[in-house]
């Protein structure tokens, strides 16, 4: 079994890094770039390398915090424009209006990537192999002639009529969590409970107008995060058949909270199998080492893509 990440379209020298993304958009959409900006704050070249992971990055509270005071009810006045639930609607237009534009442009980057150099090919075992391919390109079917038939694309893939599936892996209780600790930062050593005590003495201090603007911000952050339990349910068959594979290469990817759950998986199906791991940089190499170590793989080997 061969699982697919970036690293390796990266490899056949592809354009397809958030880098890359990064570049692209800021040469289409200015504007994008500068809501992007407006939102999130301020942000360097190391916050897009993570780009999907950062969609969670938002500081919610703040951010929501923000909306609320440009969007106070006024309720003195019987014909007043502004109700308790306009903050909360300027939430939800804010961060619908840019999560949509984000992933068109996206798609749309994805449509336009280069083809894959020949001759960087691999030497791959594509006799009786399955891959998991987490890009949306088509450089296995393009330029190794595999079967479509063999290949899951777990998040879309270029010419499927449905949206491709970009996002984080955070939760909403995880986010919560994420945004407590970013309240109460400045209480050096703070434990765990006093956090959480903390977060809710905040909340309960809220109006009704700002309490309505967190939780929809809240709500629609949590909404971009993959749906990885209906994905894996969705292709049980497929995850079931890794019972029968004797290795597993996992080429390009590069373990972060969004694969690891997939990979969960297959371990839980695969045993006693031999696992090889491409890294990329030193944080590779520590990632893939503290997963096996998790799951309990002792036979496995770390190469980088040009070995092959």
């Amino acid at each position: 079994m061969y699982v697919i990440g970036n690293g390796f379209d990266i490899h056949h020298e592809i354009n397809s890094s958030y880098a890359c993304f990064k570049e692209w958009l800021n040469k289409t959409n200015v504007d994008l770039m500068q809501r992007i900006e407006d939102i999130y704050g301020v942000y360097n070249d190391e916050w897009w390398c993570e780009f999907e992971n950062q969609l969670a990055s938002l500081d919610i509270l703040d951010f929501s915090n923000k909306v609320s005071f440009e969007n106070l009810p006024d309720l003195a006045d019987e014909h007043c424009d502004r109700m308790w639930e306009d903050a909360q609607f300027e939430v939800e237009h804010q961060l619908a209006s840019i999560f949509s534009e984000l992933k068109k442009h996206f798609h749309n980057w994805i449509m336009q990537l280069n083809a894959p150099n020949p001759s960087l090919r691999l030497k791959l075992d594509l006799n009786d192999s399955l891959f998991l391919n987490f890009n949306y390109t088509k450089t296995l079917e393009s330029l190794y002639r595999i079967d479509s038939k063999k290949i899951l694309h777990i998040h879309g893939c270029v010419n499927d009529d449905e949206k491709f599936i970009i996002g984080h892996g955070k939760t909403y209780e995880e986010l919560e969590k994420l945004n407590a600790k970013n309240l109460c930062k400045q209480i050096d050593g703070m434990l765990e409970n006093k956090i959480a005590q903390c977060y809710k003495d905040y909340c309960s201090n809220l109006e009704l107008h700002e309490q309505l603007a967190k939780d929809a911000a809240f709500t629609m952050v949590a909404s971009l995060r993959k749906p990885v339990e209906e994905l894996i349910n969705k292709y049980e068959n497929f995850f079931n058949s890794v019972s029968n594979v004797y290795s597993i290469h996992v080429y390009g990817l590069s373990l972060s909270e969004i694969d690891i759950p997939y990979l969960t998986e297959i371990a839980s199906k695969a045993k006693n199998v031999l696992w090889e791991f491409s890294y990329y940089n030193e944080k590779d190499k520590e990632r893939i080492r503290t997963f096996c170590l998790t799951h309990g793989i002792v036979k496995y080997k770390i190469i980088k893509l040009s070995d092959l």
